[in-house]
């Protein structure tokens, strides 16, 4: 069943005296959905604690928990709050049934407990604030997402010059975990460095079973069909030639692709001086499953107006698609951050829901947006370039990504600009660490006139380049805090 029709379905149910009786409720204004509100929807997927609310519209409403046997070790209830005590590992949890009774209406909600994220910390993987290059910085969970400091002492993370076929320049870095226990990235393909121009012509899919040693597949698109696994398909543009602008790439796993197989849905905005053609559009294409071949783009969203930055999350809690854009050129009042929901990819009905106005008139654009580690928490993330320095500001949403504070700046020792998050492992978070520890062990020593030669210094330099295709992450980890031991004995 497609996830819209299961989030229907479970939306609004409302049993009277003691019949059941499902009820669908499209304008949102029954009591149960009122309630559903008032808590974030967050009894579809659990993570903390949950405040009840004992009034609505000035009736007192009085709150009946009914849980599964077996559960009692995952959730208690003191008469106002639904207490998460763990949460469940691998799956979501159905957990029992909350009852509310208003007068003489009796409404009962299913409890799901959402399975724990089993996450260590944060990885920030985003483009230099100075140049066309991909960095990395780690936060703790502890952290919750505004705290990072960064690795390989701001370096690249690769090459851009042999990850980007077209400019070897890489921008908008968006890193995202794959279904087959590997690491997906895609990038903007372009160097306004030696273009001296704001136009590019495609994109790059990275791919990495390690997080460190990333290959790629180009994508120019001037090209047209011969570049696409699907020539057939219907095309957008009259001469595939005249495109000058695909920008900000990004990564959403669509469960529902190919009859429930699944796919890669990479989306991004284009621009061509094709007649008809003069404001930036949405796109969308599929990528295989190895990350090396990519559908013909299909129009995904119009306004009529330039839109670039997208950004979309699945959230479990609403059970919506939520996408925060940028209305490029917009002037006054109008700039800022939009936010949107739709309920299926690709064909889903964008409906606004929120404009975030925190930088006032200043020019902002880039924004991320990723759920604190088993919480139904939010940060939204984007870069203010318009003002000098420029500001990287991570702000707090609740559990629908709504009510986002002022947040905090990221500091300029991250050198941050337009990126992307994404929750990693203890294991993860500690090859990041000693990578970037012995990177910078093994730079620092080969500037010595005294070490330069050394044997141990070339077999630390070659572990660096060494790849594993099974258990990568373990294997790599001990290979590095070996050669790290070894090169400590340096004086």
């Amino acid at each position: 069943m497609k996830r819209w029709l299961i989030a229907l379905f479970l939306t609004c149910v409302v049993v009277m005296s003691s019949s059941a009786q499902v009820n669908y409720c499209p304008d949102q204004e029954c009591n149960s959905c009122k309630l559903l509100r008032a808590v974030d929807y967050q009894f579809h997927a659990m993570r903390n604690d949950i405040s009840l609310p004992q009034s609505l519209e000035g009736k007192s409403v009085r709150w009946e928990l009914k849980t599964q046997e077996g559960t009692g070790s995952f959730l208690s209830f003191d008469g106002q709050t639904l207490h998460v005590k763990s949460l469940p590992k691998g799956r979501y949890m159905d957990v029992g049934t909350l009852i509310g009774e208003i007068a003489d209406e009796r409404l009962v909600f299913p409890l799901t407990l959402a399975p724990d994220d089993e996450m260590y910390g944060y990885l920030y993987c985003h483009m230099a604030g100075t140049s066309e290059n991909t960095l990395y910085a780690l936060g703790t969970k502890a952290d919750r997402g505004v705290l990072f400091h960064p690795l390989l002492n701001n370096q690249p993370v690769y090459d851009a010059e042999e990850i980007a076929g077209i400019e070897g320049g890489v921008r908008d870095a968006f890193i995202y975990r794959g279904q087959d226990n590997n690491y997906l990235m895609v990038t903007t393909d372009m160097s306004n460095r030696k273009s001296r121009t704001w136009f590019n012509y495609g994109i790059n899919l990275l791919r990495s079973n390690d997080l460190i040693h990333w290959t790629s597949t180009t994508f120019d698109f001037r090209k047209g069909d011969t570049v696409f696994s699907d020539p057939q398909s219907k095309s957008w543009f009259a001469d595939w030639s005249k495109i000058n602008r695909v920008w900000a790439p990004q990564v959403i796993w669509d469960a529902d692709y190919n009859n429930g197989e699944g796919g890669y849905f990479i989306y991004y905005s284009m621009l061509s001086t094709n007649p008809g053609d003069d404001h930036d559009r949405i796109y969308y294409s599929y990528a295989s499953r190895d990350f090396t071949t990519l559908t013909k783009p299909q129009l995904f969203h119009d306004r009529g107006i330039a839109v670039i930055d997208c950004h979309i999350d699945w959230n479990d809690c609403d059970r919506q698609y939520h996408v925060f854009f940028k209305k490029e050129n917009a002037a006054g009042n109008d700039k800022g951050i939009y936010e949107a929901v739709f309920d299926k990819l690709p064909n889903g009905q964008w409906r606004d829901i929120l404009h975030i106005t925190n930088e006032g008139k200043s020019n902002v654009e880039g924004a991320s947006a990723f759920r604190l580690i088993n919480e139904n928490r939010w940060k939204v993330a984007y870069i203010n370039y318009g003002v000098n320095p420029k500001i990287y500001r991570v702000c707090e949403a609740n559990a629908t990504e709504e009510l986002i504070d002022r947040g905090v700046e990221i500091g300029t020792d991250v050198n941050p600009q337009h990126g992307s998050f994404m929750t990693v492992t203890k294991e993860e978070y500690d090859l990041l660490e000693t990578w970037s520890a012995l990177t910078s062990r093994v730079q620092e020593l080969q500037k010595n006139p005294k070490y330069a030669k050394r044997r141990d210094l070339q077999l630390a330099g070659e572990a660096l380049k060494t790849t594993f295709t099974e258990r990568p992450i373990e294997q790599l980890t001990l290979l590095y805090q070996t050669q790290l031991k070894q090169l400590s004995k340096f004086k």
